[in-house]
């Protein structure tokens, strides 16, 4: 325990010592309170992408997945009070056809084609709060609700069983659904970053209540805040019906900022 805190003390220590941009100039902010500059891109390849419409409202959504399964998010900044950044994160989800789509036999069935998929799509919130320990870290807690609303039954064998995939069905199949967690990130020096973050998926209605997704990431930024590469490990656990299981997955992303 006391190597562990002499180590805290020491990273901490050095952090402060190099004069890097902090997090919150609100560049690769995904996650956090802090809203992207207005008219900036943030183009992701494997995470959802963001537009700046103004300095106090983000659009995401995937540019790929939108027209499999279409997730569009707005997040609204209330900004800053008492040294907490506050803002609002308001979603609609769409995932009928995707599900439709995996819904057959053979090679990329991933639910049984007896099952009827309806329309359906979930609304979702979430309140963050962003404050800055030290100079260049930011903490971020957040905390969220999600509900459905379908049109027709969906049979409660018709869910996929895979991380990362499962828990955010769920609010199809149980209602509400409950998200809270941490987003924790900073710069060692300039260019070169960590991110570590932890959310908690909470279930109404059924055994299978809890769902947990830990990351942690290393990324670099190019001098001109127009590429970033982050490369991690994402831990999963989760009650399924088929019992409780833990998944480690590799985490790789290339994000263009414009």
């Amino acid at each position: 325990m006391r190597k562990i805190l002499v180590f805290l003390a020491g990273f901490l220590f050095c952090n402060s010592l190099f004069p890097q941009d902090p997090p919150a100039k609100n560049y690769w902010t995904d996650g956090t309170a802090c809203n992207i500059p207005k008219h900036r891109w943030e183009l992701g390849l494997f995470t959802a992408s963001r537009y700046g419409i103004s300095d106090r409202l983000e659009l995401s959504a995937h540019p790929i997945m939108f027209f499999l399964m279409p997730q569009v998010k707005l997040k609204v900044g209330w900004g800053e009070y008492s040294g907490f950044r506050l803002a609002t994160e308001h979603g609609i989800f769409y995932p009928t056809q995707a599900m439709r789509l995996v819904a057959a036999k053979g090679t990329g069935g991933l639910i049984s084609p007896e099952f009827s998929i309806p329309q359906m799509f979930a609304v979702s919130n979430r309140f963050l709060a962003s404050w800055r320990p030290f100079r260049n870290a930011m903490l971020t807690a957040h905390a969220g609700i999600a509900f459905s609303v379908k049109f027709g039954p969906l049979d409660p064998q018709s869910t996929i069983d895979l991380p990362v995939i499962y828990p955010r069905l769920a609010v199809f199949y149980n209602q509400p659904e409950f998200d809270i967690g941490f987003d924790f990130r900073g710069q060692f020096v300039p260019r070169f970053g960590w991110l570590f973050s932890l959310e908690n998926f909470i279930l109404c209605g059924t055994r299978q209540n809890y769902f947990m997704e830990n990351k942690g990431v290393l990324s670099y930024t190019s001098k001109k805040e127009s590429l970033r590469i982050e490369a991690g490990y994402k831990l999963c656990f989760g009650k399924y019906p088929a019992g409780p299981q833990w998944h480690l997955l590799p985490v790789v992303d290339l994000v263009f900022g414009i």
